[in-house]
C-alpha cells in the first residue's frame, strides 16, 4: 500500500512507500478486521493478504505463520485492555466499569471481537481469553468485598463480568456510537441491579 498525494495541474503524483512498521499495522488491522468477521479457522492468509492490499510474501516478511498474526491480534487486544484498565475511575464499586469496557471496545473494535468473542473457541488461544476474564473477575471481586455475602462474592464476580463482556460485544455490534452514554448508564444500573439482588443478606426467618 502506498500513499499517494496527486499534483495540481498535472497527471503525475507523489507517492510514499508505508515503513516497516506502518506496515505492520495496516496488516495487523486488516488481519483483525478477518478474524473478527469469520473467526481463525476460516480466516486464510490469503484473505488477510488481500484485505490488507498487499502480497503474500509481504505478510509473511513480518508474520511468519497465521498463529503468529493472531497472536499478534490478541497482544493488541489485551494491551488496550491494559489502557483501559489503568485509566483513573475504570474500576469502580462493583468492579470495572461498562464505561472503562466500552472505550476498550471502541479504541479497536476489531481486536476486542477477536479476544471476546473468537479467541476462547480456539483451543491454542483460549488461555489468553481465560487470563484477560480472570484479571476482570478479580477487579470485580476485589471491589465487591466490603458489601457482598462472602458465599456469593466470587458468583457475583464472574457473573457481573460475563454480563459486561457480552453486552459491549452486542453493543458495538448493533448499538448506535451517538447513544454510547446511554448505553453505559443503562448497563450500570443494570450491574448494580444484579448484584445488590444477588449479594444481600436475607433475613432470617
Amino acid at each position: 500500500m502506498t500513499a499517494s498525494t496527486a499534483r495540481s495541474g498535472g497527471a503525475s503524483s507523489v507517492t510514499r512507500r508505508l515503513g516497516r512498521q506502518e506496515r505492520r499495522e495496516s496488516i495487523l488491522a486488516a488481519a483483525a478486521a478477518a478474524f473478527a468477521r469469520n473467526g481463525y479457522a476460516a480466516t486464510s492468509m490469503a484473505d488477510i493478504s488481500t484485505a490488507a492490499g498487499v502480497s503474500h510474501l509481504i505478510v509473511y516478511r513480518h508474520f511468519d505463520s497465521k498463529d503468529a498474526l493472531y497472536r499478534a491480534v490478541l497482544d493488541d487486544a489485551i494491551r488496550q485492555l491494559d489502557v483501559a484498565l489503568g485509566a483513573p475511575g475504570a474500576v469502580g464499586r462493583y468492579g470495572v466499569t461498562p464505561r472503562a469496557l466500552l472505550e476498550s471496545a471502541r479504541a479497536a473494535p476489531d481486536t476486542f471481537t477477536v479476544l471476546w468473542r473468537h479467541a476462547s473457541r480456539e483451543p491454542s488461544f483460549a488461555g489468553i481469553v481465560d487470563d484477560a476474564r480472570e484479571r476482570l473477575v478479580c477487579a470485580a471481586h476485589d471491589a465487591l468485598a466490603d458489601h457482598a455475602v462472602p458465599s456469593q462474592q466470587r458468583w457475583a464476580a464472574r457473573a457481573t463480568v460475563t454480563y459486561l463482556v457480552e453486552s459491549v460485544l452486542v453493543w458495538i455490534e448493533d448499538g448506535d456510537e451517538r447513544l454510547d452514554d446511554r448505553f453505559v448508564a443503562a448497563a450500570d444500573v443494570a450491574t448494580r441491579a444484579g448484584v445488590r439482588a444477588w449479594i444481600r443478606p436475607r433475613p432470617a426467618r
